[in-house]
């Protein structure tokens, strides 16, 4: 299973490049997640923005791959939920490609969220693309403990 994430911006905070660092290693012995960091037009009007953003998005996700984009009106898992899902993917996607999706200030457009096969909400709480990022890398790699039955979940 090959995983990317799209991440809308960059990460400014050293904390959180040493956190997002520190699970990819984690990660590592399972597999390598590719993390690509795209252009942000948060300094340009809403509409354009995700206009923008939204054609950078599409330009990548046009093969056909699984698709998660975060949103916190999207559907929330538990972490067990979240591992059974995820590993269960592996079946499902034709090439094997899971793609999230962590939009920027104004989110992920409309057109995205609706060609998505998931949108999945971290929590019903805002956060930052940051530490969305953060989040996932950890819930990721929390769910591989899961299904391995290991002790970092408890």
């Amino acid at each position: 299973m090959k995983i990317k994430i799209l991440l809308v911006g960059k990460i400014r905070n050293e904390f959180i490049r040493v956190g997002v660092h520190e699970y990819r290693k984690r990660l590592l012995p399972f597999f390598n997640i590719d993390i690509e960091y795209l252009q942000n037009f948060s300094d340009l009007p809403k509409e354009i923005a995700l206009s923008k953003e939204g054609e950078i998005i599409k330009k990548i996700i046009k093969d056909k791959k699984y698709i998660i984009s975060l949103d916190k009106e999207g559907k929330e898992l538990s972490s067990e939920e979240f591992a059974y899902k995820l590993f269960d993917l592996d079946k499902i996607s034709q090439n094997n490609e899971t793609i999230f999706i962590i939009g920027g200030i104004y989110g992920i457009p409309e057109d995205i969220k609706k060609s998505s096969n998931l949108i999945l909400s971290l929590s019903k709480m805002t956060f930052t693309h940051e530490f969305a990022l953060l989040i996932l890398l950890e819930q990721i790699y929390r769910g591989i403990k899961i299904l391995k039955n290991e002790p970092y979940h408890y």
